[in-house]
């Protein structure tokens, strides 16, 4: 049996057409990759400002929970009802003024009690 085998021009044609279909098989694939690739970028950007809202939100109701919880009435009734705390009387009150500043060079009152103990 005789093969019949195709002549050198005919060869080079189809090499160079193969040639040709490979490169735009890849270009399609490149192509495609990239396409999907923006796609699902586009979906990971649209969650992220999705759950930036959601934090946003979350944010605001926890700044309105630490204002209500840090109310100082509200520290006081709770002082008095569950801690059983009452005012001091106004014997027990030190009143505290400001102390002079110091002179330059003196060390502080508070390392100076430190240094000797106390």
């Amino acid at each position: 049996m005789t093969r019949l085998l195709p002549s050198p021009a005919l060869r080079g044609a189809l090499l160079k057409l193969g040639a040709v279909g490979l490169l735009t098989v890849a270009a399609t694939l490149l192509y495609l990759w990239q396409h999907l690739a923006m796609v699902e970028l586009g979906y990971r950007v649209e969650q992220s400002r999705a759950d930036l809202a959601v934090l946003k939100h979350r944010r605001a109701e926890l700044t309105v929970e630490v204002a209500s919880l840090s109310s100082l009435d509200r520290i006081e009734r709770l002082a008095r009802e569950q801690l059983g705390m009452a005012a001091p009387a106004s014997s027990q009150l030190v009143r505290v003024l400001e102390a002079p500043p110091a002179p330059a060079g003196a060390r502080s009152p508070v390392l100076l009690a430190a240094d000797t103990g106390r």
